[in-house]
């Protein structure tokens, strides 16, 4: 199954574009189709962030107040953040994630809606490290169209593959569940009461049977796969 290793190198080889072009970090959400863009079904790949930010963005709780994803996806076009905060009356709970995000220095973005074939639609977004206006939108729009051109190709590598589902034990599912949610091999040794080189052991296995060779590969073999079981 190479499926994972192909979305996962579509992924990096954008990134290194965007970020060639003058872009500081991107992020998008893999999701399957129906869901919300925050929910615990979504995983996220990150390009550019610092691992403090994205440890804290991957805590469940956290990303579900993002008031930017959904609401982009229902609007269903392009807008910076700043716009979309504006758009909306925000509960506190989105306040407060509004209010950290910006003590930890993020200023504006670009959120951008992604659509493909069998409603698998994901979330993209892109950091410049500055506020965006009206007069960057001759750089940012051939930028959005190079993201879209990827999205489809990860939706065609994912529904043509006609590989048979790995099976998983119990306990590897549920250690492929916690590397979905961002979690260290620490943390999932705590929550599951085994040792740290146990929890080494049932990564390889993982990786193995989903012929990956990293975490977020995994993930995305395991959404696309329904792989993942969430509580």
């Amino acid at each position: 199954m190479k499926e994972g290793n192909s979305v996962y190198s579509e992924l990096n080889g954008l990134a290194d574009e965007l970020m060639a072009k003058g872009v500081a970090a991107i992020s998008y959400h893999i999701t399957p189709p129906f869901y919300s863009q925050v929910s615990k079904r979504s995983s996220v790949f990150h390009a550019g962030y610092p691992p403090e930010i994205v440890s804290l963005y991957l805590d469940p709780d956290f990303m579900e107040s993002d008031p930017i994803p959904d609401h982009v996806m229902s609007v269903g076009h392009v807008m910076t953040w700043a716009q979309v905060i504006a758009d909306q009356k925000l509960t506190e709970k989105r306040r407060n994630f509004i209010k950290v995000s910006k003590d930890q220095g993020f200023i504006d973005g670009v959120a951008v809606p992604l659509f493909g074939p069998k409603s698998r639609n994901s979330y993209f977004s892109m950091n410049f490290g500055k506020a965006i206006s009206s007069e960057d939108e001759a750089v940012v729009r051939p930028l959005i169209s190079l993201a879209q051109a990827c999205h489809r190709r990860i939706c065609a590598i994912i529904n043509q593959s006609a590989d048979a589902l790995p099976v998983l034990s119990d306990r590897e599912g549920e250690v492929l569940y916690w590397i979905s949610r961002g979690k260290s091999n620490a943390d999932m040794a705590t929550i599951l009461a085994i040792s740290e080189a146990t929890i080494d052991t049932y990564i390889r296995r993982l990786f193995k049977k989903l012929d990956v060779h990293d975490r977020i590969s995994a993930v995305i073999v395991g959404l696309s796969s329904s792989l993942i079981k969430f509580r």
